[in-house]
C-alpha cells in the first residue's frame, strides 16, 4: 500500500470517526437542509443505512410506517414503494404492490424535485432505476442520482457506486465504483463499506490488500452486517 493510500486512509477513518460521534440520541443525522422530508422519515433512512451510527430496520420500518400514515407524505409514501421493491427495511419484497404505491405519488415527487427537493431527487433516481411508476432509465437514473449526491445524498452517492459497478447507465467502472463507494462509506453508510471489505478483498478497482479488506469489514460488521462479519473471517482479524 502506498503513502498516499495509507494518509488517505487515516483521514478517512478521522472523518468516519467524527460522523459517528455527531450523531445524538433519536436526532437524524442527515443534513439535507433542502428537503421536505420529515425528521421520522430522515431517521428511518439514517437506521437503515447506518448513518445514524447504527443499523436498526425494525426500528427504521417502525419510523418511516408512522410517516408513511400521512396522506400528504409523498416522500414518506414513495419511500414505502422502495422498499418493497426489493424488500429493503424487512419489508416484504412485492414489486406489483411498489409500482401501485410509486405511480399514486410519483408526478408529486417529480415536483418536489423540480423544486430543488434533493430526497424527492434521490427517489426520482430510484424510480427510473427500478421501474417504479415509471420506465426503467438508467440513463436518467444516474442523472437523478448525480444531482442528490451534488447535494450530500448519502444513498445517492452509494448508488452511483452500484451503477458503476454494474454498469447501468454508464460503461463499467470498477475503480469509479470504489471512489463513490468510498464517500458514502465515510458518511457511515455500512453497505459500501462492505463493498469497499469485497473491492479490497479481491483487488476489484482498487489494490488487493488484506488490511484495507479487514478495515472496511470491521465498520460493516461493527454496525451489525452479517456478510461483513464473515468477510472478516475469511480475510483472518
Amino acid at each position: 500500500m502506498t503513502d498516499t493510500w495509507q494518509g488517505a486512509m487515516v483521514l478517512l477513518l478521522l472523518g468516519f470517526l467524527g460522523s459517528a460521534a455527531a450523531v445524538h440520541g433519536q436526532e437524524p443525522a442527515s443534513l439535507l437542509s433542502e428537503t421536505s422530508a420529515s425528521p421520522e422519515l430522515l431517521l428511518a433512512i439514517d437506521l437503515y443505512t447506518g448513518v445514524a451510527g447504527r443499523v436498526d430496520d425494525a426500528e427504521a420500518r417502525t419510523l418511516l410506517e408512522a410517516a408513511a400514515s400521512d396522506d400528504e407524505d409523498v416522500l414518506a409514501r414513495m419511500w414505502v414503494a422502495r422498499v418493497h421493491s426489493r424488500g429493503r427495511m424487512t419489508f416484504p419484497r412485492d414489486e406489483d404492490r411498489a409500482r401501485a404505491l410509486a405511480s399514486d405519488v410519483l408526478p408529486a415527487v417529480r415536483d418536489l424535485a423540480a423544486r430543488g427537493d434533493v430526497e424527492a431527487a434521490f427517489l426520482m433516481g430510484t424510480a427510473y432505476d427500478e421501474g417504479l411508476g415509471t420506465v426503467v432509465d438508467h440513463p436518467e437514473a444516474m442523472r437523478w442520482y448525480r444531482r442528490a449526491a451534488a447535494e450530500g445524498h448519502v444513498l445517492a452517492v452509494h448508488n452511483i457506486g452500484n451503477m458503476y459497478r454494474d454498469g447501468r447507465g454508464v460503461d463499467v467502472d470498477l475503480e469509479a465504483a470504489a471512489r463513490w463507494w468510498l464517500r458514502a462509506a465515510r458518511a457511515g453508510d455500512v453497505i459500501p463499506a462492505l463493498r469497499l471489505g469485497e473491492a479490497y478483498e479481491h483487488g476489484r478497482g482498487v489494490p488487493l490488500d488484506p488490511m484495507q479488506a479487514r478495515f472496511w469489514f470491521g465498520v460493516a460488521a461493527d454496525k451489525g452486517n452479517a456478510a461483513a462479519a464473515e468477510g472478516l473471517r475469511r480475510v483472518g482479524r
